[in-house]
């Protein structure tokens, strides 16, 4: 695991990799929606077919600095937290990340969905790079787990419950290429809940993609939440949101009630941060 601040594709776009990243206050978001939405389809019973389109390694060892520290690190001491999604999340993250006073390394989606669903679920996983692959294949025990490109095979997909995208961002064409893939996806698996996470530096491509989704009529919500305002630029993230297609019950309302939680603790400025949901 890098303790790099940030990395940057070859067109200077930033580079949201996994293993670059993990435990950051993106992390942190991402995956207090992502718990939610495994729970409460779960309690509604009736199977889980769990697909996940950039899983990653599964797992990354944190070293004593990092981004890390702006996320899962704020969290981790704190004890007062109210029963909730972020409380949830955090027990799961101790109980998966060993750590006394900081955790030594932080769960990944495939390994938190793991724990949440049980050893009995299927998970298919894919991931692009094959360092990648063999460290996820190691950290995540019986997963169908595929060396490809996830997006491009999301289009193959005929059976799922939950699934979830996280690409790594390195791209201008990926704000097109995938919503494309979201909206088919969308189509194609109806009674399926999606998941997007997606970085914040502006609203300008967010927005521009919302945009999509709406105007070809896929119904959905954003959750997304700003730690470092927008009018400071910076190498590391401003924020991030999760667009969510078809959520479980009582999901939005747990991430809207999650949000002033992570925003007041890992705002990096003292009471600026600010959240914004909107559904279509």
């Amino acid at each position: 695991m890098s303790s790099a601040s940030s990395r940057y594709a070859p067109d200077g776009a930033p580079d949201y990799s996994h293993r670059f990243h993990a435990g950051n206050v993106g992390d942190v978001w991402k995956h207090c929606a992502l718990v939610e939405v495994l729970r409460r389809t779960a309690e509604a019973g009736g199977g889980v077919r769990y697909v996940e389109t950039h899983a990653g390694e599964g797992r990354y060892a944190l070293g004593p600095t990092g981004e890390w520290t702006e996320g899962i690190g704020r969290l981790w001491s704190a004890r007062d937290l109210v029963d909730g999604a972020v409380a949830r999340y955090l027990a799961l993250c101790r109980r998966l990340a060993p750590g006394a006073e900081r955790p030594t390394s932080y769960p990944g989606s495939p390994v938190l969905a793991r724990a949440v669903l049980g050893d009995g679920i299927a998970l298919a996983l894919w991931e692009r790079d094959a360092a990648a692959c063999e460290q996820l294949r190691r950290n995540v025990a019986a997963a169908r787990i595929t060396c490809d490109d996830g997006l491009a095979a999301l289009a193959t997909v005929t059976d799922a419950t939950i699934v979830l995208v996280d690409p790594p961002w390195t791209q201008k064409a990926d704000w097109i290429a995938v919503p494309d893939a979201m909206v088919a996806a969308a189509r194609a698996l109806p009674g399926a809940c999606l998941v997007l996470w997606y970085p914040v530096k502006s609203l300008t491509r967010p927005n521009a993609m919302l945009a999509r989704f709406e105007a070809e009529g896929v119904q959905g919500t954003i959750a997304e939440l700003i730690t470092t305002s927008l009018k400071h630029q910076r190498h590391r993230l401003n924020g991030s949101g999760v667009l969510l297609v078809r959520p479980p019950a009582g999901t939005l309302e747990a991430l809207a009630a999650a949000a002033p939680v992570v925003g007041r603790v890992c705002a990096t400025r003292q009471g600026a941060w600010s959240f914004r949901m909107h559904a279509w």
